[in-house]
């Protein structure tokens, strides 16, 4: 089948902005549509991408018949809701991650998109790119031996902007949700199995009743144990390095690698490899691709339901570790 497919796009923030970007510089991958809260909004980022259509709800963006595919770009607590609306429109999904608040919402989601037949994911753009096949390969390879230990990181300083959704409990949002989804699905990659144990230790804001600094650890049953950081509130190193019986493999942009000569460090037998990746598109535009090849599947190998779901009951573990819950969740 052909891998050509036409995209609408559900929001008009900044990594909507840098999806409609990047899909504008990958072959067969088409922005036809937005649909934003306000028509004034939808027309905007239309503009800025010379989008045919521009619509003033999500809905109309769903009902739109030259779209195929949608693009979820919603705060957290949105996702559900959008996603279950899209499969019932017979449009294709590619959701943000976390692709839910939690694991039965992302339960509820698999049971709309199975009854509706379409295909779903949820949008680790990282898992996508050829650096992280080529880490898969080695991994399975035994290149380092067996994986003992995994140190994964993903913060950054915003500030105490309360205004921000990352900053909002209402919207699920926190370190945890918005960056520490990463680390926690690097690790469970890793080490090829679920953890059967997860704790974590963090400061919730006072203000926004959110975690903005927050580190883990998990434990699997093969003996690896991954330690994870995450926060919205300082900036540490982002790489990502895994412990083997016979070496170690360090990614230094695990999360955004680059297009060209994304760099793989390996260790082992006393020498040091590095290992050079390139990609025929740019990082968003791996992803959309990635989609299209696998339509017909309904799910992709990248991240798959079951990788959906398994990295969701995780997040639900760290926050119930620190006394985390969200306002929609009481509700």
């Amino acid at each position: 089948m052909s891998n050509a497919l036409n995209w609408g796009i559900m929001g008009t923030g900044n990594i909507a902005r840098k999806f409609a970007s990047d899909l504008q510089q990958t072959p067969g991958q088409r922005v036809v549509a937005v649909g934003s809260r306000t028509l004034e909004a939808a027309k905007k980022f239309g503009e800025s991408f010379k989008l045919p259509n521009c619509h003033g709800s999500y809905q109309e963006l769903i009902d739109d018949p030259t779209v195929q595919a949608i693009y979820i770009s919603l705060p957290n607590h949105m996702h559900k809701e959008w996603s279950i609306r899209c499969a019932e429109g017979k449009k294709h999904i590619l959701c943000e991650k976390p692709l839910a608040v939690n694991a039965c919402e992302v339960d509820e989601i698999i049971e709309a998109v199975k009854a509706h037949g379409v295909f779903m994911m949820e949008a680790f753009m990282y898992r996508c790119h050829p650096q992280t096949f080529k880490l898969r390969e080695l991994l399975s390879s035994g290149a380092i031996g067996e994986v003992r230990m995994i140190h994964a990181d993903f913060s950054y300083n915003m500030g105490l902007q309360y205004s921000n959704i990352r900053l909002s409990n209402p919207a699920a949002g926190g370190g945890i949700m918005d960056v520490g989804c990463y680390p926690v699905s690097m690790a469970r990659l890793a080490a090829g199995c679920e953890p059967c144990e997860v704790k974590a230790s963090a400061r919730i804001g006072p203000v926004s009743h959110v975690d903005e600094v927050a580190g883990g650890l998990l434990r699997f049953p093969t003996g690896a144990v991954a330690a994870i950081t995450c926060a919205t509130q300082v900036n540490v190193d982002k790489g990502v390095t895994i412990f083997g019986s016979e070496g170690d493999i360090h990614l230094a942009w695990p999360w955004k690698p680059p297009s060209k000569d994304a760099k793989i460090i390996l260790h082992r037998k006393g020498a040091t490899e590095e290992i050079l990746v390139q990609s025929a598109a740019p990082l968003y535009g791996l992803e959309a691709l990635h989609v299209a090849e696998h339509l017909d599947k309904h799910e992709a190998p990248a991240m798959s339901w079951a990788d959906s779901v398994g990295n969701a009951r995780v997040l639900d573990q760290l926050r119930e570790s620190i006394g985390l819950r969200f306002d929609c969740e009481r509700q």
